[in-house]
């Protein structure tokens, strides 16, 4: 992914499982890989996607890949023709972590969940082009044995049961980030993050952060630490 950042001049990119990838549901993602990102800007960028806004502007994308079933990439203005997002209320959110333009890349895996990846550029860089596009399109179909690798085995089908806040500390978590960092992130007490912490932990049936990371990582759902 680095390699083709410089191929298409990106500054940061981004692997994801996509969850509830259903037009007119609000997408979730997790399990994040991630280059070119500082901690804090991550951090935000966990808070963009999150935003309720993100379930319409997404909605051409999800139609158009639950109609094709196959991989598809598209830049932000292909999916926003009438720059709608530039007006939304998760355009600050965005504008915080310093993402503007996009190259976003789908391949299902099953039943409304994807291989999610992604190419950014901080948000007063031009747009990316077409013959961008085209490159990260066939550089990504052309490995599809990687889209399977790392996952959880459940595909994480149950990430989306949990509340907006409970996945933004999830997916900071799998970052490795600690109890500190992310009080610190979100202003809030330590005492409040580990009460986040524990529901996460029950809801994956886990005892511990490594067995978190190990059953997202790893496709491990155990706790052997």
């Amino acid at each position: 992914m680095d390699g083709l950042c410089e191929l298409v001049n990106a500054d940061a990119w981004i692997w994801a499982l996509g969850c509830q990838m259903e037009d007119g549901k609000q997408p979730v993602y997790t399990s994040f890989l991630h280059g070119g990102f500082t901690e804090e800007r991550f951090a935000r960028y966990c808070t963009a996607i999150e935003h309720p806004d993100m379930a319409w502007l997404s909605a051409p994308i999800l139609r158009e890949i639950q109609a094709r079933q196959s991989h598809l990439t598209r830049l932000r203005q292909q999916m926003d023709e009438k720059n709608l997002f530039l007006t939304s209320d998760a355009f600050p959110l965005w504008s915080a972590a310093d993402i503007g333009p996009i190259i976003l890349s789908l391949r299902p895996l099953r039943e409304q969940t994807v291989g999610c990846m992604a190419l950014y550029r901080g948000k007063e860089k031009p747009l990316f082009d077409e013959r961008e596009s085209r490159i990260a399109h066939i550089i990504l179909s052309e490995v599809p044995w990687l889209h399977e690798q790392g996952w959880p085995e459940d595909r994480g089908i149950s990430v989306p049961n949990l509340s907006p806040r409970l996945r933004l500390i999830l997916n900071i978590l799998l970052d490795g980030r600690s109890r500190k960092d992310i009080s610190n992130h979100l202003a809030i007490s330590e005492n409040t993050v580990s009460g986040y912490q524990k529901t996460i932990y029950r809801h994956f049936g886990v005892n511990s952060h490594a067995a978190l990371m190990r059953r997202f990582q790893q496709g491990d759902g155990g706790d052997q630490a």
